[in-house]
């Protein structure tokens, strides 16, 4: 099932008398393809192995975002640099995230105009219901980290598609590139 809530600000989140948490108002919904959901979760997994060079030149291709026969040499270094201190140097807090990707933002914006980028529509509205969901968990726990937190689900999503020998593969190679 690839169908999400887009916009689940608190207002359209409600929580029942038993505790079960009931989503309001569906205007805002999208759906995400196969083929899609599996290439996002091979892109976490990637992301989260440190192996930039396959998020890049592969994953970034089958998700839209550059297009297939671009040639990815001139753009991972920077890519790298990017995802490195904006994701992964920034820690847990939010507004540490925030003042990286601020620091970042005009390499950032340089590599939108000089390369053909797209953001595809789904993954928008995925960004924008993370980042709500996120700001809500950190109104509760301020150290609240989203990747500490969504770790077990993209590790159970990984197992589904690659199964347990396909996933140990996947880590193997990967640890073989940074060898």
């Amino acid at each position: 099932m690839g169908k999400f809530h887009a916009d689940p600000h608190p207002g359209n989140l409600y929580v029942t008398r038993d505790g079960m948490l009931c989503l309001l108002d569906f205007g805002l919904c999208a759906e995400v393809d196969e083929r899609s959901r599996h290439a996002m979760t091979t892109a976490i997994v990637h992301l989260l192995q440190g192996d930039f060079d396959t998020l890049i030149a592969k994953d970034a291709k089958k998700l839209g975002f550059l297009p297939e026969h671009l040639d990815t040499t001139e753009i991972k270094p920077v890519l790298t640099k990017i995802l490195t201190q904006g994701l992964l140097e920034s820690g847990s807090s939010m507004q540490s995230r925030k003042r990286k990707l601020m620091e970042i933002s005009s390499e950032l914006n340089e590599v939108f105009f000089k390369y053909p980028f797209s953001v595809p529509p789904f993954f928008a509205l995925v960004t924008r219901g993370l980042g709500l969901l996120e700001g809500i968990a950190l109104s509760g726990d301020p150290d609240f980290d989203i990747f500490n937190a969504s770790y077990p689900y993209a590790r159970k999503r990984a197992v589904e598609i690659f199964g347990y020998t396909g996933l140990r593969k996947l880590r193997r190679q990967v640890t073989n590139i940074g060898a």
